[in-house]
């Protein structure tokens, strides 16, 4: 797997980032502290935003986003390896078990034991 963070043009999807969005939006959207983020260790569950394309019968560009949970399995600098854990509604061209790299800044949410996923 390339060591890079995916994008709409050469993947058909990519991330959001969720400090962006957090810091639009103080008051709806919690992001957990930095510090939770810089220190995931291999097979915590994430839930990271993804934004896919799809195309619709017509072959028109439809864009998707959905929070999905992300299982981390290693790090490398400042990137995350990790792997789907959720199988996407708009599209078969994503599954469980495809891997992917992400940032800290990425993550929205860390599962902790006892929580409901």
């Amino acid at each position: 797997m390339e060591k890079r963070l995916a994008t709409i043009e050469e993947d058909g999807w990519q991330l959001d980032d969720g400090e962006v969005i957090g810091e639009a939006h103080p008051e709806t959207f919690w992001v957990p502290a930095l510090a939770e983020r810089q220190a995931l260790q291999a097979g915590q569950l994430v839930k990271l935003i993804f934004r896919i394309v799809t195309a619709d019968e017509q072959d028109r560009e439809e864009q998707h986003v959905e929070r999905m949970w992300v299982v981390v399995t290693g790090r490398e600098g400042d990137l995350y390896s990790g792997e789907l854990d959720n199988q996407p509604y708009c599209t078969e061209e994503m599954a469980p078990g495809m891997p992917l790299w992400f940032e800290a800044r990425h993550v929205i949410n860390i599962h902790k034991e006892g929580e409901e996923e």
